[in-house]
């Protein structure tokens, strides 16, 4: 089914999102405030969570088991997969490639030029699979590591194995790097020096995460998911704007271009085309139209006179000038 840009509804948009930081510092609390969450424990977790903010959890020791989980018909309860973690994650799918790929050396040990194409097509399309199929979001939570620039300035990255630690970031929405500013916890979606991050939506800088007690709801991330859709609302309604817009100013340029008969209306048509409020490509169609009329009239436009005038009476006069001794020679 085709939908109109004007028909469609962002209303029940899902994202994928990466929550990383230093261990103890909340990040599964955090991503279980996203809306009604269920959490793949991959870490033992759920354990380090207040149990108050605790949601329902699946534990899984393969991939295949992942895949069972995710395949239940009981997961249409729920509007979020939050999988803890995704270094550990990439564990599994490491012991996954190498019974079910083969990404194995002759020693036995894993192949990791061949096992981490596999990784990388297989999370990729484990985060479509979720979005997608089964209409969820999901986010992954990871712990962070210090390493350092080629300049020796400490920088936080992903915490898990080879590669992984940069292809997770190509299928996620946002990634979010949680730290204590002071007294406050802070997650930044905007990349510095110190670390990477991933804004999108209208998401973007640092945003202050509220310190949780018995009272207050825990619900920081689907407020989040909740901007960001009301940001592709007001992106998609900005842009019905101006493609209506666009739509009555070409209806105009057309009345304007299917009047013309002759010369000097062409001149006029011309003249009220250039002060029409233009948007998107308008000007350069209403031009190319005028153009195209102009020449089915045998019209063109006279640089000198500023106006369109006749190409056959243009010709006509010429043929009638009297010639030059030198010509008629």
């Amino acid at each position: 089914m085709i939908i109109q840009p004007n028909e469609m509804n962002f209303s029940k948009s899902r994202f994928s999102m990466i929550i990383y930081g230093s261990p103890g510092i909340g990040k599964t609390t955090l991503a279980l405030s996203a809306p009604s969450p269920l959490l793949l424990d991959f870490d033992k977790g759920v354990e380090r969570v207040r149990a108050i903010h605790r949601k329902p959890t699946s534990r899984c020791s393969t991939y295949e088991e992942v895949l069972k989980d995710l395949a239940s018909p009981e997961v249409a309860d729920f509007e979020t997969i939050v999988i803890d973690t995704g270094g550990s994650l990439i564990t599994l799918l490491k012991d996954w490639a190498m019974r079910v790929k083969g990404a194995v050396q002759k020693n036995g040990e894993f192949n990791s030029l061949k096992g981490f194409g596999y990784i990388k097509t297989e999370f990729q399309s484990l985060t479509d699979y979720i979005k997608t199929k089964l209409d969820k979001n999901v986010i992954y939570v990871f712990h962070s590591e210090e390493t350092k620039d080629k300049d020796g300035n400490p920088q936080q990255r992903l915490l898990c194995e080879g590669a992984a630690k940069n292809l997770v970031w190509q299928p996620c929405d946002f990634g979010g790097y949680l730290q204590m500013i002071g007294d406050q916890r802070v997650i930044c979606f905007t990349p510095e020096q110190e670390f990477f991050a991933k804004g999108s939506h209208g998401i973007s800088g640092r945003m202050v995460v509220p310190t949780l007690d018995d009272n207050a709801p825990n619900d920081f991330i689907t407020k989040l998911f909740d901007i960001a859709r009301k940001n592709i609302q007001a992106d998609a309604n900005a842009n019905k704007k101006i493609h209506d817009q666009y739509d009555r100013v070409m209806g105009t340029v057309n009345d304007i271009v299917e009047a013309i008969t002759n010369a000097e209306e062409a001149t006029e048509a011309a003249d009220e085309l250039q002060k029409l409020d233009h948007v998107l490509t308008s000007k350069k169609e209403a031009s190319a139209l005028l153009t195209q009329k102009a020449a089915s009239l045998s019209l063109r436009w006279d640089k000198d006179a500023k106006k369109y005038v006749s190409t056959v009476e243009t010709e006509k006069a010429e043929a009638e000038k009297p010639k030059s001794k030198k010509e008629k020679k």
